[in-house]
């Protein structure tokens, strides 16, 4: 028999206080495991300097090593990550597994080379979970050749793994972002207005479409103001593109809002628009459904987005120019009831306690074996 309590690793990229869509998935599905009665460790790179080696947050024990703090400002700009951490937190993972402390690890995608790096007699009791598709050749090796040496593959969407299992021939189920429904608040029609676009503030994102679109679509009717909230590294390029837009007094960029505040936007806000060049399954769209807004997204080829709005029929997929997101938007609003609570029954299948049934379920299988 399996005992009830698994001893789980989950080893990733970075981690809190670093916030991204992966690292939020990791600490709230890490946080309900614990609630549920299990034990997680979570073992990582430092993404900033200062940070304790090892700490207890909220029921998970946080390994960082290395704890230099510098790996996402290397030395070469260009290359976006140290490559030195990727290695050493590679060799990391090889000594943890090679421990047998834990019943299962669990790996994010990134960096790739800690799922190379397990001792192969551990291999079985592991899985990657897979965030998004990428297609340049190097990459397109790795999705092909990396779900084999691994005993269980997750994906963040249906759409991420059937691309998965399409490349690698092997199985892949699905380990959504997740939500606590308890916390979301639907707000009736007639007290919404405007548009929101809520996140990362990054290049991909593509914020200018979104802008470009909303001008086009105030022309045809569209109420309320665009609200812009989060902050990156695209920020300063949006607020000067935002300058420039003669409905710049109807535009705002937010900046970091606290939870409380993105909670009062998700229930205020008569639409979602995601224009993004690439996403994997952002929790901000579960965020929306379970908030009872509609989504808008764009049909890029890397924008996963659009997979996740066509499976729950939360929202609309439209064409890429900045003419066919504003017919988006206005055909979201003419049909807004429609969206809204196609989102909201689906939200009801994406809470945190479900999602960890799952890999619960999975864990328990691999072990009977």
């Amino acid at each position: 028999m399996v005992a009830s309590s698994l001893r789980i690793a989950m080893m990733l990229e970075v981690y809190y206080p670093n916030i991204g869509g992966q690292e939020v998935f990791f600490q709230e599905l890490g946080e309900t495991l614990v609630r549920r009665g299990h034990s997680v460790d979570v073992y990582c790179i430092a993404n900033k300097p200062g940070l304790p080696q090892t700490e207890e947050l909220n029921g998970i024990t946080i390994h960082r090593n290395p704890n230099g703090g510098r790996y996402l400002q290397p030395p070469v700009p260009a290359m976006r990550r140290s490559w030195l951490d990727i290695v050493k937190f590679s060799a990391g993972v090889r000594r943890v597994a090679s421990a047998h402390q834990h019943d299962f690890y669990l790996l994010n995608q990134w960096p790739l080379m800690h799922a190379v790096a397990l001792p192969k007699n551990v291999r079985a009791l592991s899985a990657i979970h897979w965030c998004e598709i990428r297609t340049d050749p190097v990459l397109t090796r790795c999705q092909k050749r990396l779900p084999r040496i691994v005993g269980s593959n997750f994906a963040v969407s249906a759409a991420v793994a059937a691309e998965i299992t399409r490349q690698s021939g092997r199985p892949c189920g699905v380990l959504p972002s997740g939500i606590q429904l308890s916390r979301y608040r639907n707000t009736p029609r007639g007290k919404r207005a405007g548009v929101l676009s809520l996140g990362r503030i990054a290049a991909h994102k593509n914020l200018s479409l979104l802008i470009d679109a909303y001008e086009i679509a105030v022309a045809g009717g569209l109420d309320g103001d665009l609200l812009i909230a989060g902050d990156g590294p695209a920020r300063p390029e949006v607020e000067a593109y935002v300058r420039r837009s003669p409905l710049a007094s109807r535009i705002q960029v937010l900046g970091s809002v606290t939870e409380e505040q993105k909670l009062e936007l998700l229930s205020q806000a008569a639409v979602f628009g995601m224009p993004s060049m690439r996403e994997g399954f952002p929790r901000v769209i579960t965020e929306a459904m379970a908030s009872g807004l509609p989504v808008v997204t764009s049909d890029y080829a890397g924008n996963g987005s659009k997979e996740v709005v066509a499976q729950y029929k939360s929202g609309i997929v439209c064409g890429t120019t900045a003419a066919d997101f504003a017919e988006a938007l206005l055909a979201t609003e003419a049909d807004w009831d429609r969206y809204s609570q196609a989102g909201l029954a689906a939200a009801q299948t994406l809470d945190w306690s479900h999602i960890a049934e799952t890999l619960e379920a999975r864990i328990r299988e691999v072990l009977a074996k």
